[in-house]
């Protein structure tokens, strides 16, 4: 049976082949994968760097936030006011924009919603926190809404929790949800009201109806 070691040692090696292509693949697999986890590391650490920063500015920007408009003030006076205000939400947009796209990198989708959340707040400081603002400093707010983003960023890194929202954060959340509620409730009257008109201006162009008149 000489034809039986031929065989034999052909199948083992086959089979030595074999295996050794299947190490080969899963290590060239890990290897990738490897790399993949090191470079998503790599742009955490680079977005939480940039997060960083921006919290930095965004709480020395809002110590200046401009106040309310005060009653009587003369033309003159009430144009630099709502330059100087422009100019400051102009420069807030600017810190906030960097912001954004860290956050999109940010793996965990919690921290990622409340950090979005934060930047929507932030953005809409001037027309969506306004009972946020009643009777509270405009500082004291923003540098909360802030405060909570940071300490987000902070209990994700130690891998806890996230924070229930402090006492800020929940007041400028709340506008927020009011003069959204608000703005919905004004584009449907405004819509039923050109509905209404429509209807009114098609009614007065009809022809009468047949055997009427």
């Amino acid at each position: 049976m000489d034809w039986i070691s031929p065989v034999s040692g052909l199948v083992g090696a086959l089979v030595g082949a074999g295996l050794s292509y299947l190490g080969t693949h899963r290590a060239q697999a890990k290897a990738l994968a490897d790399a993949r986890s090191a470079r998503l590391e790599a742009k955490q650490d680079q977005a939480v760097a940039t997060l960083a920063e921006t919290f930095r500015v965004l709480q020395k920007h809002v110590r200046e936030t401009p106040g309310e408009w005060e009653q009587g003030i003369d033309t003159a006076a009430t144009v630099a006011v709502t330059a100087a205000r422009q100019a400051w939400d102009e420069e807030l947009q600017d810190f906030i924009a960097p912001a954004r796209l860290a956050i999109g990198v940010i793996r965990d989708k919690k921290l990622r919603h409340r950090l979005k959340e934060t930047m929507n707040l932030l953005e809409e400081w001037d027309s969506g926190l306004v009972y946020a603002f009643h009777g509270r400093s405009r500082v004291w707010v923003l540098r909360g809404v802030i405060a909570h983003a940071v300490e987000c960023v902070g209990a994700w890194q130690r891998e806890e929790t996230l924070p229930e929202p402090n006492h800020a954060f929940r007041e400028a959340r709340e506008s927020m949800q009011a003069k959204r509620d608000e703005w919905e409730a004004i584009a449907e009257a405004q819509e039923e009201d050109r509905l209404r008109r429509r209807a009114e201006r098609n009614s007065e162009g009809a022809p009468p109806l047949p055997g009427v008149g």
